[in-house]
């Protein structure tokens, strides 16, 4: 096998084979990420759950795959991608067979912790297989490429889940799931091959010395610029992380009066907008040799589509369903935060900078799926919100109490978060192949 993988070498077709296997896990991982989204409504009835209680227990996947994006990456570049893909896709499986078992909100947080646990290597491994079987130069193109592949997994996880849902049974569709995990794992194992010797050939003694996890990580981390990218990323990433992975469907059934169809379906033409767009913002960055442009035009665009998305009603369905595709069109430009991330951090640690950027990315969004969550219980709660109807206290009712304007105020945090991030755009460096030369070749 050895022999056989030497012979292989980078910039050919079957690259995108190796990559297009890896990029499959990262599809699946996006649909398991998502499907708590289309059966929120029956995990609070079946385990009579107040939403602060609900988004805590289904939040844990963000608080294991935050943190273990911190490890994953050093991983990555000491020990390559092939087994670590394998066993991750193995445990992304077997917490979707604990899911679709478990009886209290217990299990529940430790299905979503392996699902987290397992998820954090599927969009770094992906990226960082391109890394070792295509040239620097198509980089972001291939993190646009990789983020359109898991949008397909957004897709199916909306309205073909619920039609899945309504045919048999949310706890059936995700034992399925669990099984198709399983299922990628061996595919994986048997396609993907060993990292090639000659990898890290291309690098000098002193680029060995720093390959080192833990050294890797603090490097990253010390560097400032990654922090200002990685809330960037986190705020042009908040559709998709809070909206579509958890809170959107159910604040467009309150605060539109849609179906739980209509919701997700609004929720797919996000996805696409972000299918479409992540090839194109990826391939533009690179010709246009900019990473700050597309990104401050995916702040401002995002924060206006969710400023509309606040009244879902307010255009109409189809009016919602071209916010929503506009939406994901313009914060496709996220991905673009990945090809920064790489570029302001030493060559050898490009899995560690990639995978640490996706640290801050989820530890805000999963800080944020709580913070909704805790505003919603307190409104629903408390009495003098609620004067006519009292104290409630049911936990399955306590979605069903709540208004537009509650629900409203809970979500605004994501509009003031682009605005965060548009002002973050403007102290980001410019860091662009072509607008870094010198630095470019001390890499």
């Amino acid at each position: 096998m050895s022999s056989f993988v030497s012979r292989l070498h980078r910039g050919h077709w079957y690259g995108w084979i190796f990559w297009g296997v890896a990029a499959c896990f990262f599809l699946y991982e996006f649909f398991v990420r998502v499907m708590p989204s289309v059966v929120l409504g029956d995990l609070s009835s079946e385990f009579n759950a107040t939403p602060v209680d609900l988004s805590g227990s289904l939040a844990v996947y963000l608080w294991v795959y935050a943190p273990m994006q911190l490890v994953v990456g050093g991983l990555f570049d000491r020990f390559g991608a092939k087994f670590l893909l394998v066993g991750a896709a193995g445990i992304v499986g077997g917490g979707c067979l604990i899911f679709a078992q478990t009886q209290t909100l217990d299990g529940l947080g430790i299905a979503r912790g392996m699902a987290g646990f397992g998820s954090a290597f599927a969009f770094v491994g992906a990226i960082y297989v391109a890394t070792v079987w295509f040239p620097p130069s198509r980089l972001a193109l291939i993190a646009g490429v990789t983020t359109a592949v898991g949008m397909l997994g957004e897709v199916i996880g909306q309205t073909p889940l619920v039609d899945a849902v309504a045919a048999w049974g949310w706890r059936d569709v995700v034992m399925i799931s669990g099984w198709a995990g399983l299922a990628i794992a061996i595919v994986l194992l048997l396609v993907i091959p060993p990292r090639p010797h000659w990898f890290h050939d291309r690098f000098t003694e002193e680029d060995e010395t720093n390959i080192g996890i833990l050294t890797g990580i603090i490097t990253v981390l010390g560097n400032w610029k990654l922090w200002v990218v990685g809330l960037i990323c986190a705020s042009i990433y908040m559709p998709l992380s809070v909206v579509a992975a958890l809170w959107g469907n159910t604040f467009m059934e309150v605060a539109g009066g849609y179906t739980a169809k209509q919701a997700s379906f609004a929720t797919i033409m996000l996805a696409t907008g972000w299918m479409i767009g992540c090839p194109i913002a990826g391939w533009l960055s690179d010709r246009m040799g900019s990473r700050r442009i597309p990104l401050i035009v995916g702040s401002l665009g995002g924060g206006a589509t969710m400023l509309l998305f606040m009244w879902p009603g307010l255009l109409g369905y189809y009016g919602l369903l071209s916010v929503m595709l506009i939406g994901g069109l313009l914060t496709s430009t996220q991905v673009i935060c990945f090809a920064v991330a790489m570029d302001v951090c030493p060559r050898t640690l490009r899995g560690t900078a990639t995978a640490c950027a996706n640290f801050i990315c989820m530890m805000v969004a999963a800080g944020v799926q709580v913070l909704i969550g805790w505003i919603l219980t307190t409104e629903v709660t408390t009495p003098s919100v609620h004067r006519s109807s009292g104290h409630i206290t049911a936990g399955a009712d306590s979605l069903k109490h709540t208004t537009p304007e509650e629900f409203r105020w809970a979500m605004a945090i994501i509009p003031a978060l682009f605005v965060m991030s548009l002002i973050l755009c403007f102290v980001l460096p410019e860091t662009a192949p072509e607008r870094a030369k010198p630095q470019s070749a001390q890499a």
